[in-house]
């Protein structure tokens, strides 16, 4: 999210799609890596919330498009 201001992020959107591959240049991060409050945003989209979860300014910092976060299975991140 570089060159986004604070505001910006407050209207992103957490998406994820499963993947069964990994590009080679994805960012891969293991779930306990992120913060308690972008832990629940994951699972809270992994668990079917199809719109996504909305991203306050710190959270969003913690996620770019294309990273891979490992949690039940490989998810591929999509800020909306």
């Amino acid at each position: 999210m570089a060159g986004s201001s604070t505001s910006d992020a407050y209207t992103r959107h957490l998406r994820v799609r499963h993947t069964d591959s990994v590009p080679a240049d994805a960012r891969v991060r293991h779930v306990d890596e992120l913060s308690d409050d972008a832990q629940q945003r994951l699972f809270s989209v992994v668990g079917g919330d199809a719109t996504g979860a909305r991203l306050d300014g710190a959270t969003a910092g913690e996620f770019d498009d294309g990273d891979v976060v490992v949690f039940t299975g490989y998810y591929e991140v999509d800020l909306a």
